[in-house]
């Protein structure tokens, strides 16, 4: 999706009459209105264009602009490039993209006036896809796509209805096992929604088996709505006759049952608390990039500030799960259903367009997990080299960050397959599932520093752990093959990268345990 959004400039908003109002006639004798703000429709997603109506409480042409309360403090801020005018008697109506996520105060403010607040709470894109689940090859059938599902335990569900809107189908394609970034969907055909937000495609079952399909709703950008783009959870079909068909076990998702919803209750040695960030202790601002998803941005837009706003996220899965947006962050989710059998494989999203040699990461992390009664899956921020040639089978990533829904420990560590060594620090961490926490990495060309909500946890001061090829972030829910596991989802608020011009360099991390690497390719 192209950023359009108006909130990203600071520019004067003119284009296609957003934010701009038409005052009242002069000598307008309209009578003053108490202060007062709504928005409409009540029903909408992320980047939808919503109409603000209301007053300011006072007479008078007044520039107005947004602001925002995320609910931790009583603090209002300011969002940047909103602007309208108000009439003269103090009443204004303008339009804009809404935000996407939930529960979000909003309000209209001049200088120290402004409205009373109001609740901004988004509906989730979502989309199902209903299929058989046992296909012949070289037989016709019927993929059937509802975008406006409502789904149990979903409040957030059903969105608006998108008469008209493409809906491409896509097929998996996995050039190569062991890398993320060549999981591919490839696409095969579109179609358009219906009056109600349905669609569907005839598809001929091919040769492979089990077939796995996505439907992707395109992004919307009518009538002042910037709606990115949003996939389907992978559906799987097996395939009689074709090369593959007897591997079913695993591959089709079984119905949910339910099971245990106890939280681990691991010793809290280092509190998630996400409060404080490396980047804010040691000044390392402003970022270069930082991808928020506060509107209706894709995977695929550029971030939503920074001073060298490039790039993207590539989303992959070989199992069960998907990567989208949900609530304003970046969610890994390992299945559809709320609980029971069905969660398999790694799902992950990788960042492209933007790597660097050397220079900080940064993220912010929460976990959801309602089951205990089989594996938990690794969840991992990593530098991985953004060049395929250089990835040598994972053999020059860093880790910045691994660790399970219910473990109590947290892992960094970097490979160096041309040394034959790796480096790894353990450290005690409290849950997050609910609280979240920072995770953050440095990486210069004498040393790698690793750290948790604002502090150092580890540092290696060997020139060989750093790889001096470009590298990138990539974030992921881990599985074990066709292994059921836990069902998980993994969000991230938010996603930054800083160079290593501003504030201070850092290397007085613990050293990590050095060990022998045999890994690679």
């Amino acid at each position: 999706m192209k950023s359009k959004l108006r909130l990203y400039t600071t520019a004067p908003l003119v284009v296609a009459g957003l934010l701009c109002v038409a005052p009242a006639p002069p000598g307008s004798s309209q009578a003053q209105q108490a202060s007062s703000l709504t928005i409409s429709p009540r029903v909408y997603v992320g980047g939808q264009a919503v109409t603000y109506t209301g007053n300011l409480g006072v007479r008078g042409t007044r520039n107005i602009h947004l602001q925002i309360n995320m609910g931790a403090s009583n603090t209002w801020t300011d969002l940047p490039g909103t602007r309208a005018t108000t009439r003269a008697d103090g009443s204004f109506s303008f339009e804009h993209p809404a935000l996407s996520m939930f529960g979000i105060r909003v309000r209209v403010a001049s200088g120290r006036t402004a409205t009373p607040g109001v609740t901004s709470d988004a509906r989730s894109q979502d989309l199902v896809l209903e299929a058989p689940s046992r296909v012949v090859a070289g037989q016709d059938f019927t993929i059937r796509v509802d975008t406006t599902p409502t789904l149990p335990r979903r409040p957030d569900l059903p969105p608006p209805v998108f008469p008209g809107r493409d809906l491409t189908l896509q097929q998996r394609v996995i050039e190569k096992a062991d890398d993320p970034a060549r999981w591919k969907w490839e696409t095969l055909r579109t179609t358009t929604t219906d009056q109600d937000g349905n669609g569907e495609f005839q598809v001929t079952a091919g040769n492979t088996s089990p077939a796995v399909y996505r439907v992707r709703q395109e992004e919307w950008i009518k009538n002042g709505s910037e709606i990115g783009w949003f996939p389907s959870f992978p559906t799987y079909v097996e395939v009689a006759g074709a090369s593959g068909s007897t591997t079913s076990s695993g591959t089709t998702i079984a119905p949910s049952k339910a099971l245990s919803t106890q939280r681990s209750t691991a010793r809290v040695a280092a509190r998630a608390s996400g409060s404080t960030t490396a980047s804010q202790k040691y000044t390392w601002g402003p970022a270069l990039w930082d991808f928020a998803w506060e509107f209706g941005e894709s995977l695929t837009s550029r971030p939503y500030r920074g001073t060298d706003r490039r790039g993207g996220w590539l989303d992959s899965s070989n199992g069960s799960g998907r990567a989208s947006k949900h609530n304003g962050g970046l969610m890994l989710d390992s299945q559809r259903g709320v609980d029971g059998a069905g969660d398999f494989g790694t799902t992950a999203a990788t960042l492209q367009g933007n790597p660097m040699k050397y220079g900080r990461w940064e993220t912010k992390l929460r976990l959801k997990s309602p089951e205990r009664n089989a594996s938990d899956y690794h969840v991992k921020f990593e530098l991985v080299p953004a060049q395929a040639a250089d990835y040598h089978c994972g053999g020059q990533n860093i880790t910045v960050a691994d660790l399970t829904p219910h473990g109590s420990t947290l892992t960094v560590g970097a490979k160096a397959f041309r040394a034959n060594r790796q480096w790894t620090s353990r450290s005690p961490i409290g849950s997050l599932l609910g609280p979240s926490a920072t995770f953050s990495v440095e990486v210069a060309k004498g040393h790698i520093s690793w750290f948790l909500n604002g502090q150092v946890i580890a540092t290696v001061r060997d020139q060989a752990a750093v790889s001096d090829v470009p590298l990138t972030l990539r974030f992921s829910l881990v599985g074990n093959g066709q292994q059921e596991m836990n069902r998980t989802q993994a969000i991230s608020a938010w996603q930054r990268g800083f160079s290593l011009d501003r504030g201070r360099t850092v290397t007085s991390g613990k050293a990590p345990q050095r060990g022998s690497y045999t890994g690679g390719c």
